[in-house]
């Protein structure tokens, strides 16, 4: 099936009414237009405003870097920064635009060092940059933070992974088990999506 064009100036949030009203989009269809869209209108806005910079750049990262946005999902975005003295001032240019059209936005403002230290201690962050994916902005700067993120969790999987599963443990008995449930906690439920993106954590 042809993919459905968007302008690129569209807002999100009417690239995505637009998809819901497309009855012959489902599943990853749906998701991968919409992350589409929105990568578009990210770009096109940091284009417009900050123009061409080799120290900034705007990353997708969770389920966003997953192309696996769905119509309630924030916008996980991460501004990534070489030690830009301007990044404050980028960095609101860039949300408030987001914020005016009603889109929920998770962001962070990080230089490379900042990211990985993080990630070297919080699990939410290193599995959230293993999907991470340059949108706007330097490629040379979102490239050198995924592969050092990568190499980081790779190295540091003998402790990482007996974390993983604790944490994989207490969802499950919290949230059920998806199989077995009147109305599953599809996502964090045992069995669920969140389970399925663990295992691929786990082989990378």
């Amino acid at each position: 099936m042809a993919e459905v064009e968007y302008g690129e100036s569209m807002s999100i949030d009417t690239a995505r009414q637009n998809l819901l009203e497309d009855l012959t989009l489902s599943g990853s269809e749906f998701t991968f237009q919409l992350s589409d869209s929105a990568d578009n209108w990210l770009k096109n806005l940091f284009d417009s405003l900050v123009g061409e910079r080799s120290d900034i750049a705007v990353l997708a990262v969770g389920g966003y870097g997953r192309r696996d946005l769905s119509p309630l999902s924030d916008l996980d975005v991460l501004l990534l920064h070489h030690h830009a003295p301007d990044i404050e001032k980028v960095a609101e240019s860039l949300w408030y635009p987001i914020w005016d059209q009603g889109t929920k936005l998770g962001h962070a403002v990080r230089t490379v060092d900042e990211t990985l230290d993080l990630a070297s201690s919080d699990l939410d962050t290193a599995t959230s940059l293993l999907s991470c994916r340059h949108i706007a902005g330097s490629s040379e700067l979102a490239d050198e933070l995924a592969t050092l993120a990568l190499s980081q969790w790779k190295n540091n999987a003998r402790s990482w992974l007996p974390k993983l599963a604790t944490s994989i443990q207490n969802r499950h008995r919290t949230k059920g088990e998806v199989a077995f449930m009147l109305e599953p906690e599809l996502k964090e439920g045992r069995g669920g999506l969140r389970d399925v993106h663990a295992i691929g954590w786990a082989t990378q």
